[in-house]
């Protein structure tokens, strides 16, 4: 036994021996792996287990992510339970990521909710980028991605647009209903050739749509949902507590594929009796693309085109209420270039610069998608920025907050006040940034329909201002403030408001009344 002790202490030393070299060894090449790996870009500490939970509001994220961007820089990092979250507060770096770089920044996020439980995984918005995304592109740009395309669809948006000025002559009140009808008659025209006439027919489709609308709205809600947080709670049986989640999924799943199917029946049956209006549909179903592909595009083409046009016609009533020497000046261009005998057509837009100006305004005052759709980091990349490189690991959600972009006063001067006059050249002052830049989203996944968008905008716009004056509403000679603020959405609409809108005199009526 005395021999074996010595022996024992002397394996013990050897033993130390070993772990000391191994700590030297390894925690220096620890250490130098670390190092490879730069830091996350800046941004506030986060708690431990949920992060930064608290930095993410339900309501108004984008004004949130432009404060943190005042204190972080113009990216910046959080972490939510422990997914990694860059918020991008500038046009230079998000055009560097998302346009220089966008075969790692085109893919989107798996949102639970919205696309693996509620059926919109089949929309373009959501889909991943491959070869399907691809191929849905190219329809929608062979159909209206070039300026000579879309004329032609300046004649349809133009009968709408006259259809809803005499809606409103008839019910002024009902302005902001009547606006989200004519932008619904219109994509339904162009994605299904689908006429639309005043009835009970119309009101149904049209309510269809914009419940399905609705629904990919909510269903994308940032933070509204916890399965998009917890991904694992998809799981979770819809029998017991917090699983009611699964019968509102499957209700919205059902609703959106039967109302796809209405509009592609529609144009099936009309090509069938030989009557078929050429449409989108139409044209892309006789040249065999596949059904279920021309199904979810034209999809796309109805629900998300009306919505966003809407809610930027909805912020233009809004605006000329609150500025009425813009107004005032856009009608007088009017009425300079093109008279009071008939209405602006799109050959008119080169001649009204304040008035095509005015439009960008609507853009960039009110952003639509205010934070666009989150991109998704497909790999690990290292981002040089100002000398530093910050680590954007993979499956990072990247969003670029395009409300701070467009509300920037180092790129617009009072970004707050609604200006048409900073996109035209004065003495001594060059035109400030066209919005539609930032405002139709980056890259790969840049908004298809933006030149259909900006048409329709115009020709809207345009008209409603040279047969109408808008202004405050008044109630018992008293004048009620329109309110201010936007909803908390994918797509953001202003916050409820009243105003009052009246023709502007007997030749006005009688433009509106006439074929």
């Amino acid at each position: 036994m005395a021999q074996l002790v010595p022996q024992y202490f002397a394996s013990l030393a050897d033993w130390r021996w070993a772990v000391a070299l191994g700590v030297l060894v390894f925690v220096p090449l620890y250490c130098l792996r670390k190092k490879k790996t730069p830091p996350l870009p800046p941004g506030p500490r986060g708690l431990p287990f949920v992060g930064n939970v608290l930095d993410v509001p339900s309501e108004n994220h984008w004004i949130k992510f432009a404060e943190l961007g005042a204190i972080w820089g113009d990216i910046l990092s959080l972490r939510v339970f422990g997914q990694t979250i860059i918020i991008v507060n500038s046009v230079e770096i998000a055009e560097d990521l998302l346009d220089v770089r966008g075969a790692n920044f085109s893919d989107r996020p798996v949102l639970q909710m919205a696309g693996e439980l509620s059926g919109f995984n089949n929309v373009l918005a959501l889909c991943q980028y491959d070869d399907r995304v691809r191929r849905e592109r190219r329809l929608f740009h062979k159909f209206f991605g070039t300026q000579v395309s879309v004329k032609q669809f300046a004649p349809l948006i133009s009968t709408e647009v006259r259809r809803f000025l005499r809606g409103v002559v008839a019910s002024p009140e009902a302005v902001l209903h009547q606006i989200g009808r004519m932008t619904g008659a219109v994509s339904l025209r162009i994605a299904y050739g689908y006429h639309a006439t005043d009835g009970p027919e119309l009101e149904r489709l049209l309510k269809e749509y914009e419940t399905a609308g609705s629904n990919f709205t909510s269903a994308t809600r940032p933070g509204a949902h916890l399965v998009d947080i917890w991904p694992a709670l998809r799981y979770w049986p819809a029998w017991l507590p917090g699983g009611g989640f699964h019968a509102t999924a499957r209700a919205m799943s059902e609703h959106v594929h039967a109302t796809l199917d209405i509009g592609l029946d529609y144009v099936k049956a009309q090509m069938a009796a030989g009557t078929a209006e050429p449409c989108f549909t139409t044209l892309f179903l006789e040249e065999a693309h596949d059904e279920y592909l021309v199904k979810w595009a034209a999809g796309a083409v109805q629900v998300g085109g009306s919505d966003t046009t809407a809610s930027q016609l909805e912020a233009f009533f809004l605006a000329m209420a609150l500025y009425p020497d813009v107004q005032s000046a856009a009608q007088q261009e009017i009425e300079t270039v093109v008279g009071r005998g008939r209405l602006p057509n799109l050959s008119d837009r080169a001649q009204l610069p304040y008035v095509d100006a005015l439009c960008k305004e609507v853009l960039r005052w009110h952003v639509a998608a205010p934070t666009a759709v989150p991109h998704r980091a497909r790999e690990d990349f290292v981002y040089t920025y100002q000398g530093r490189d910050l680590f954007i690991p993979q499956d990072a959600v990247v969003i670029p907050n395009i409300w701070k972009m467009s509300h920037d006063p180092a790129r617009y001067r009072d970004p707050m006040v609604f200006d048409p006059r900073r996109y035209l050249a004065a003495p001594g002052r060059e035109p400030e940034q066209d919005p539609a830049r930032m405002c139709f989203g980056y890259g790969r996944r840049l908004c298809p329909g933006r030149l259909l968008a900006e048409t329709e905008i115009f020709l809207a716009c345009s008209a409603i201002l040279a047969v109408f004056n808008i202004s405050k509403a008044e109630k018992g000679g008293v004048v009620h403030e329109p309110r201010l603020g936007a909803t908390s959405a994918t797509v953001s609409h202003p916050l409820p408001f009243e105003c009052e809108v009246k023709i502007r005199s007997a030749q006005a009526l009688e433009l509106v009344r006439g074929d």
